[in-house]
């Protein structure tokens, strides 16, 4: 297995797998985890992406990593909050 199958394995995983149950969770904890394993998914496809030579697909990986930002800044507001 070379680094870029791991790479893979870990964006479906943390991206999918486990930010999926977690980002529609009630509580705030388990959200912001949830939001958290997304961004981390985001991020290792991008780098998958830049690796093959997929840039156009860069972006839309951004798009889900910068919305998870913005919950996640939300989320840690309202967590704050209580």
């Amino acid at each position: 297995m070379d680094s870029l199958t791991i790479l893979q394995i870990g964006s479906v995983f943390f991206g999918t797998v486990l930010a999926a149950p977690l980002m529609i969770s009630k509580k705030v904890n388990k959200r912001i985890i949830g939001y958290g394993a997304m961004s981390t998914g985001s991020f290792l496809a991008i780098l998958v992406q830049l690796y093959v030579g997929l840039y156009v697909f860069v972006f839309a990986n951004l798009y889900w990593l910068i919305n998870c930002c913005v919950a996640l800044r939300k989320d840690l507001k309202l967590r704050k909050l209580r």
